[in-house]
């Protein structure tokens, strides 16, 4: 008998015992009419609300992967998969940033759909990373902001290839840059243009940049509380979220609504990751309705229906004026104080 117990024992802490992989499995489905505050435009609550959805993310044991094999909506993958090279703090650091940015980005095009002014501005390019073997390799790092090329200011990452449109690859351009905080010490470094790899006539410095301190210019403003999320994959759930907020009546015709997708600043609708297991906590949370984008993958669009059955409908959009025309058709419009 005691043998017996120990054996269970010892099969019980085989099946906790960490490996080197990861699942990606459902998360949550969460309001985002709550997170979204307004000042200088009347706003309003509603029934009904937009939903946002995440996924969770444990490391592997014996148990969990048992679990998953018997679960579509789960899926095994290594630490570098998930974290990338950075590891699990720089691709924490990397994706909150992502998230702020999906935030400002969200609240232009929604204020911008319901015609109100809204500019997108920064205090300069970010260096997210440095192609090896570029001619900014070992003179610009990441984290440092660039402010300045070829004499011409820069405040967001298109006025780098703005400053470089009169030069070819072999040029030699003056590049001014800061430290990662506002305010830090610049420096001119003299960076030799290279080419391309899509285009060998044009000319690029070899760095991955995103906007420095970005903030949005507009008399209406708007606070997003995303709390421990991080990632873009909310974008769309906040843009419909703030437009939600600003009109009467409700855009969702007081329906529920799921809803996932990266927000980018002309309105259209990116691709996401974890997209199964979003769908997958959708249908569990007993919503009906899942807005997705329209860019997904085949294989990932066959995926998905074949976890939605008939109990969820799925609608792929392309932009945010098509999410809103499948929720309000003919569209919606601020109510004027």
């Amino acid at each position: 008998m005691a043998a017996l117990v120990l054996l269970a024992a010892l099969l019980a802490a085989a099946l906790l015992v960490p490996l080197p992989y990861f699942l990606i499995q459902p998360g949550s489905v969460r309001q985002a009419d709550p997170l979204v505050e307004v000042q200088g435009a009347p706003t309003f609550e509603h029934p009904g609300e937009v939903l946002f959805t995440t996924v969770y993310i444990d490391q592997a044991t014996v148990g969990l992967l048992i679990r998953g094999a018997l679960d579509d909506a789960f899926e095994v993958r290594t630490e570098e998969e998930i974290y990338g090279k950075e590891g699990r703090d720089g691709s924490k650091q990397f994706n909150q940033q992502r998230m702020d940015l999906s935030k400002l980005v969200a609240t232009k095009v929604a204020l911008e759909y319901l015609g109100y002014p809204a500019e997108l501005t920064g205090s300069g390019a970010r260096v997210l990373g440095v192609a090896p073997g570029s001619p900014s390799a070992g003179v610009i790092d990441p984290g440092e902001v660039i402010v300045e090329v070829d004499g011409r200011p820069v405040r967001m990452p298109d006025d780098i290839a703005a400053a470089l449109s009169g030069r070819v690859p072999g040029d030699v351009v003056a590049v001014v840059v800061r430290g990662p905080e506002p305010g830090s010490g610049t420096r001119t470094e003299s960076v030799r243009l290279a080419a391309a790899p899509d285009d060998p006539s044009r000319p690029v410095l070899g760095v991955s940049v995103d906007v420095a301190e970005p903030t949005i210019d507009s008399p209406v403003q708007v606070r997003i509380d995303s709390g421990e999320v991080t990632g873009p994959s909310a974008g769309l759930a906040w843009a419909l979220a703030v437009v939600d907020r600003l009109v009467e009546p409700s855009l969702t015709e007081g329906r529920d609504v799921a809803v996932t997708g990266e927000i980018l600043a002309d309105g259209s609708v990116g691709p996401i990751g974890g997209i199964a297991q979003k769908v997958a906590a959708v249908k569990r949370a007993g919503v009906d309705l899942f807005l997705y984008p329209a860019a997904t993958p085949e294989a990932e669009r066959a995926e998905i229906e074949a976890i939605a059955g008939d109990e969820l409908e799925l609608r792929a959009v392309r932009t945010l004026d098509e999410a809103i025309e499948v929720l309000h058709p003919g569209g919606v419009r601020p109510t004027q104080p």
